[in-house]
C-alpha cells in the first residue's frame, strides 16, 4: 500500500471522528446561540467536505483496482 493511501485513510479517520463528535452535538442543538455552537457548525462542515471527497476518491481507486483485477 502506498503512503498516499495511508495519508488519505488517516485524514478520513480524523474527519470521521470530527463528524461524529460535532454531528452528535448538532443533532441535540436547536439553533445557534453561542460562539461555541457556531464553531461546532464550522468544524462539522470543515470535516464533511474532505471526508466526502477523499472517501469518493478511495472508493473510486478501490473499484478501479477490483475491475482491473477481474478483467485481467
Amino acid at each position: 500500500m502506498k503512503t498516499n493511501y495511508l495519508k488519505q485513510l488517516l485524514i478520513v479517520l480524523i474527519c470521521l471522528i470530527g463528524l461524529n463528535a460535532s454531528g452528535k452535538y448538532l443533532v441535540e442543538m436547536s439553533h445557534i446561540e453561542t460562539l461555541f455552537d457556531g464553531l461546532n457548525v464550522m468544524i462539522f462542515f470543515a470535516c464533511f467536505f474532505p471526508f466526502l471527497v477523499l472517501t469518493t476518491s478511495i472508493l473510486n481507486k478501490m473499484f478501479r483496482t477490483i475491475y482491473k483485477f477481474a478483467h485481467n
